[in-house]
């Protein structure tokens, strides 16, 4: 049996079983896919609605059919439109540079011309280009604009201008809007900490590439328990964390360097009385 009649092979009609039927004539059919950023820039490229049905018929008759540059007949036998609005719009696409004609080399050797969809895919990456630009434009507008950084509305939470600056610098840090959790977090330390203390904090984590808000809370918490407030007890509190570390180096290196002197003196002994 040849290839075109197994394409064409159809089951045993059924007609006491329509649905199931029309089920299977579904699954059996194929499918053209059309890619979601071609359903939302297609107006971008200047392709109308009509426009963009016809293209839409270019895909299936290609896919489906194997056209590669179906007739006007045929597209008018699929549209709601008449075969010179067809043309005209063909015309126009190929003007717009929206879809182009190219050659192609089919599996016998021989070469067809069909409508070419490079020129689409080109279109329409530009717009999306062009929009991503934007949303990012935005983003760091967002980020750089004090006045942007809040809660949402039905929050019920206002930001004084202290907590907006200080949500603005974590923000700034972090290299992303705030959540509303982490803004209520910054809320919730200004009111057991100075300004300077969170700032110091968040400094620190920055320093040590911990961009998180649960290790800045904890070293405000081991500040708060050892009472420190200020910034000059935090600068007094690691110089004394600092000595207190040396000590203890100094101490480990001290009984390290005794332990080794006294296994050398026993290996020495041994090798006298051996």
């Amino acid at each position: 049996m040849s290839q075109k009649n197994s394409r064409t092979l159809k089951k045993e009609f059924d007609a006491t079983n329509m649905t199931v039927y029309f089920g299977s004539a579904i699954f059996t059919g194929g499918m053209t896919s059309i890619p979601n950023l071609f359903l939302k820039y297609y107006r971008d490229v200047g392709i109308t609605d009509s426009e963009m049905m016809l293209i839409i018929q270019l895909m299936r008759l290609r896919h489906e059919e194997n056209q590669l540059m179906p007739s006007i007949e045929s597209l008018a036998g699929c549209l709601a439109a008449e075969p010179a609005k067809i043309e005209r719009q063909i015309k126009n696409l190929l003007d717009k540079r929206v879809i182009g004609i190219t050659n192609y080399f089919t599996e016998d050797g021989s070469i067809k011309q069909g409508y070419d969809f490079e020129p689409l895919v080109f279109e329409i990456s530009e717009v999306w280009a062009l929009n991503q630009k934007r949303e990012l434009d935005s983003i760091a507008q967002k980020l750089n604009s004090p006045a942007n950084v809040s809660l949402p509305e039905d929050s019920g939470i206002l930001l004084t201008n202290q907590e907006k600056d200080l949500c603005h610098t974590f923000g700034n840090e972090f290299g992303r809007l705030l959540s509303p959790m982490e803004i209520e977090q910054v809320v919730g330390w200004l009111e057991e900490h100075e300004t300077e203390l969170i700032l110091e904090a968040l400094r620190q984590a920055v320093i040590r590439g911990k961009h998180n808000f649960k290790y800045i809370g904890s070293i405000l918490r081991e500040w708060h328990k050892n009472n420190i407030r200020t910034l000059q007890e935090v600068q007094a509190y690691q110089r004394q964390f600092e000595q207190n570390r040396s000590k203890q180096l100094h101490r480990k290196a001290g009984v390290e360097f005794n332990f080794r002197a006294d296994q050398k003196k026993k290996t020495l002994m041994r090798s006298m009385y051996s």
